[in-house]
């Protein structure tokens, strides 16, 4: 066997092993590079849809090209003919319409409508709402994605007035837009995915161009007099999270999502109450502040039957449900333990359902979710709800008294008016007849929103009586404004 000539075949296999691997990756490499677009530091990247079987667009106002992000080859350059429309073609390519009729040549998952100059306003629509920037078109998995690039200031024009809402006062849009830009700049450096933010309540309301032109001409000027100022808390980006109105009291971030932070602890806002006085114009706005949300029995079946059936991980399979019980306790900074303490504001931190195959409690935030309530800032009031006084001289709260006894005037012990459903109660009001198991609940609460972070009402009236936006701001994320670790400064 010749050993010489076998090393030398093997040692130039190997060589061309490695050139091929070099060449593979130079090559997608630079299909990554062709890939990526153009961002600025101030670029943000806000999901419009997600997992869409179509997309349809077309140009406003301005000059827009259509591009192939993969070969930088540009598509068309003529967009005002008609309606474009984006479809999946297979798992990862994509199909372009114009007017119905299919363009050829596209050669990645990536398509891109990009501003000509974006020195000058351009503006595209896309579902049937227009949008500064670039649009992004990408094929996930079958489906489209579509992004939107644009400046933050220009993205700040279409959030502030969607999040204020109409008629506020200039200190409260400026306060509204330094917040929104910071959580805007946080999320970008904390990004999900192939994008920074979406345009729901679940990040901030991002209502585009339209909201830009229907919002008053303070939030503009708002967004330009603050341009670039964000809150940062020992020189690092705050997760600035707001609401609409917290009830009266902030509170403090373990007792809301469990993570504790220094910037979102309890304060007093009696501003909130502004939203009663709005109302007088505005009648949506005063249940901002109080609101109740009753069910009956089998309303309230029907709730837990249709959260069972969105989240089977973690039902509510406890039978026939006989009591709601509620808890209010702290949740220790530290050991993320409850405390035999009340939250600051009186916020619920435990609601548990009791029924005839047991128990099962939610805690926290998920509480608002569980039966769709605006706060967890409630009390709970069930028609079969009776207070007794004890032994000790406190009052104990009863809502299922099917099982309590009463003693009789000849002192036998008795069950509430035998088997019947309902008994009878003589107490300061006189008597009353009352059902040993509830028929109807209600909750009955203040605030809308988490209560984390500013209160948007509580800006609102914090404006309204004179304060400066960096008051507002260092109300509701700073305790100890001494410290000097909290700052509105320049991105």
């Amino acid at each position: 066997m010749n050993w010489q000539g076998t090393a030398k075949k093997s040692c130039l296999f190997l060589l061309l092993m490695l050139l091929g691997i070099i060449f593979i990756c130079l090559v997608s490499t630079s299909l990554v590079q062709a890939a990526q677009i153009a961002c600025t530091p101030a670029t943000i990247r806000v999901a419009l849809g997600l997992n869409l079987t179509s997309v349809d667009f077309f140009v406003s106002e301005g000059n827009y090209e259509l591009v192939d992000c993969l070969t930088q080859r540009v598509i068309s350059s003529d967009l005002f003919t008609g309606t474009w429309v984006v479809a999946p073609a297979g798992s990862a390519n994509i199909q372009i319409y114009n007017n119905g009729q299919p363009l050829e040549g596209l050669g990645s998952s990536l398509l891109l409508l990009r501003q000509k100059n974006d020195q000058e306003q351009n503006v595209f629509c896309f579902g049937k709402k227009n949008y500064r920037g670039n649009l992004l078109l990408e094929n996930i998995q079958g489906k489209i994605h579509a992004i939107n690039y644009l400046d933050v200031e220009q993205y700040l024009y279409g959030v502030v007035g969607a999040e204020m809402g109409p008629g506020a006062p200039e200190e409260a849009y400026k306060a509204q837009a330094v917040v929104s830009r910071t959580y805007a700049f946080y999320s970008k450096e904390h990004p999900q995915l192939n994008y920074d933010l979406g345009i729901s309540t679940q990040w901030q309301v991002y209502g585009g161009y339209d909201t830009e032109i229907l919002s008053s001409p303070l939030v503009k000027k708002a967004v330009d007099e603050t341009r670039g100022q964000v809150i940062c808390y020992d020189r690092e980006l705050i997760q600035a999270f707001f609401h609409s109105n917290s009830g009266g009291y902030t509170e403090a971030c373990e007792n809301v999502w469990l993570e504790s932070l220094p910037y979102l602890q309890p304060i007093v806002t009696p501003e909130d109450v502004v939203a009663m006085q709005v109302a007088q114009n505005l009648s949506w706005t005063a249940e901002t502040y109080l609101w109740e949300k009753s069910f009956s029995r089998q309303e309230l079946m029907n709730q837990l039957e249709k959260w069972n059936r969105a989240h089977p991980n973690n039902a509510v399979n406890v039978g026939e449900i006989y009591d709601l019980s509620v808890k209010r306790w702290a949740v220790d900074p530290q050991t993320k333990e409850f405390l035999a303490k009340e939250t600051a504001s009186g916020r619920v931190t435990q609601l548990s359902f009791t029924g005839s195959k047991g128990a099962k409690s939610f805690y926290r935030d998920m509480i608002r979710s569980v039966l769709g309530l605006r706060s967890t800032l409630f009390e709970v009031i069930c028609n079969s709800t009776v207070k007794i006084w004890n032994a000790f001289g406190s009052l104990d709260f009863y809502s299922y008294t099917k099982d309590l006894k009463a003693v009789n005037a000849d002192g036998y012990i008795t069950a509430l008016n035998g088997n019947n459903e309902e008994y009878y109660v003589l107490g300061a009001d006189g008597l009353q007849t009352i059902p040993k198991v509830f028929s109807e609940v209600t909750f009955k609460g203040k605030g809308y929103g988490h209560g984390l972070g500013m209160s948007q009402w509580g800006a609102w009236g914090m404006a309204l009586r004179g304060a400066k936006y960096d008051e507002i701001i260092e109300h509701f994320y700073n305790q100890d404004k001494n410290d000097g670790r909290l700052r509105i400064q320049a991105y």
